[in-house]
Order: C-alpha cells, then sequence, then structure tokens
C-alpha cells in the first residue's frame, strides 16, 4: 500500500491573521495516530527558481556518543560544523554521494571539523568508531522549514505563492501536498498519515 492510500487525511483551513513579512503555514503531524517527532516540515515553491540564500553556519554537536541534533535541516550552501563535546575521540564521514561521500576523519575532544553542503538532499551522518551514531542533514533549497516538535510545525514569513509542502522522516516515504498561501494570515495544514 502506497502512503497516499496510507494517509488518514490532510485539511487546510485558512484563518486570517496578519504577518508582517508573509503568511504563516501551522499545524499538527501525527503518525500512526501519534505526535511525530524527527520531522522535518518544508515548503518549496513550485515552479519557482530557488532564491539567493545566505550562506549559514550551524552546529552539529557530538555529545553523549550521539549526534545533536538527530535531524537538521539546512539550505544548499550551508556550513556545518562537527564539534565533539565527548570526553573520547569521534570521526564524522557520509557515504552520502550527494555530500561527495565526505570523512572528516578523527579527531580528539574539543576539536571541530566543518563542511560546505551544496547539493540538496539527505545526508547521512555517520562515526566510523561508534557505529550506533547516525544523524541526518537535509539539504534544501528553500528557506521555508522547521522541526516539527511535539507534532507541531510553524513556518512563518513566507512569501505569497503556490507551495508543495512536504514532509520528511527518517526511513518513511515522503509527503508531498500542493498548498496556496495568501500575502498574509495564517494557513493551517494538519497531517495524519499510518506508518
Amino acid at each position: 500500500m502506497t502512503l497516499w492510500a496510507r494517509a488518514a487525511w490532510i485539511a487546510v483551513l485558512f484563518v486570517g491573521v496578519s504577518s508582517a513579512y508573509g503568511a504563516t503555514v501551522e499545524g499538527s503531524v501525527d503518525v500512526a495516530g501519534r505526535p511525530a517527532s524527527r520531522v522535518v516540515v518544508y515548503l518549496e515553491a513550485t515552479g519557482a527558481a530557488s532564491p539567493a540564500v545566505p550562506a549559514a553556519h550551524v552546529v552539529m554537536d557530538q555529545r553523549n556518543l550521539a549526534f545533536v541534533p538527530h535531524v537538521l535541516p539546512v539550505t544548499r550552501g550551508t556550513v556545518v560544523e562537527f564539534t565533539n563535546s565527548d570526553d573520547v575521540q569521534h570521526n564524522v564521514f557520509s557515504p552520502s554521494g550527494i555530500a561527495g561521500k565526505f570523512n572528516l576523519g578523527t579527531y580528539g575532544p574539543g576539536a571541530t571539523r566543518t563542511i560546505t553542503l551544496d547539493k540538496p538532499g539527505d545526508v547521512r551522518v555517520l562515526c566510523n568508531i561508534h557505529m550506533e551514531m547516525e544523524a541526518h542533514i537535509l539539504v534544501l533549497d528553500f528557506p521555508y522549514f522547521t522541526v516539527a516538535q511535539d507534532g507541531r510545525y510553524r513556518i512563518a514569513d513566507v512569501p505569497a505563492g503556490t507551495y508543495t509542502l512536504k514532509i520528511w522522516k527518517e526511513r518513511w516515504l515522503s509527503f508531498a501536498r500542493t498548498v496556496e498561501l495568501p500575502a498574509t494570515g495564517n494557513l493551517t495544514v494538519n497531517i495524519a498519515a499510518e506508518e
């Protein structure tokens, strides 16, 4: 059965509340009747070129033998800094082709390594010393994204237009839905799906 067939429902409700710089998209994400976690909710403009987004610098920490955060959405061109906050050696590598199958080597406590991610897609991040460590960096073309917290999400200041609302979750088929955003106000999109 496809993800589309498993989707229990999606409701779209327009609520007229002003926003200073554009519309706000918000709502809930439930998977198998539970609020979803580690889910990236993002918007892609339909038929539009990717906007010029200033290069960002973000941190993915290695703490308590885990990558923190476990899921990190970024825009294309972002510099990701991997810090080692543990008192043991760590390594950072990725088998993902879109990230050039990088290996930043082994480094000790307090050290950092960086990489610039310039192609869109899912970058799987691993440590070859601690095989249980795994994270994902989702590289996106558009700067309209968030990670759902306790099944809730909110993306503010989105220009008016037609967008594809997408959901990314580890080991889950992708989900997409077309939405029309007004110049100002809120658009509530609640999503419920089966695993």
